[in-house]
């Protein structure tokens, strides 16, 4: 799937908020990149294990980094499974888990080419 580069990753915002220092949104990205797939991880074991509130706090966790890191479309998407979480339609929040994958791995990729 193809996604628009802005909605991938803001990076002109996350330098902004970060007060235009470029050296701290390199090393925020990085840790961002190297973490983001442990954190899939764990969001698709509770999913497996259907543990209704860590897949809320999983998907709250990745939707917040995402947000410091301008990660827009992953935020969103994360926000999505959050509030799913309530409910018990677990073949819903398992179609948007495995779609969230997706995202993260075009979010990487934009955020590896631009070089922070």
């Amino acid at each position: 799937m193809n996604f628009d580069s802005t909605s991938l990753w803001q990076r002109e915002k996350a330098l902004q908020r970060l007060a235009g220092n470029h050296a701290l949104l390199k090393r925020v990205v990085k840790m961002f990149v190297e973490q983001i797939d442990e954190k899939y991880l764990t969001l698709t074991t509770a999913l497996s294990n259907k543990e209704q509130e860590e897949v809320r706090f999983i998907s709250h966790a990745i939707k917040g980094v995402s947000g410091d890191v301008g990660a827009e479309l992953l935020r969103h998407k994360a926000s999505s499974i959050e509030i799913l979480s309530a409910s018990d339609n677990w073949d819903e929040i398992e179609v948007q888990v495995n779609g969230l994958a997706e995202v993260i791995d075009a979010t990487k990729s934009e955020m590896v080419a631009a070089h922070a």
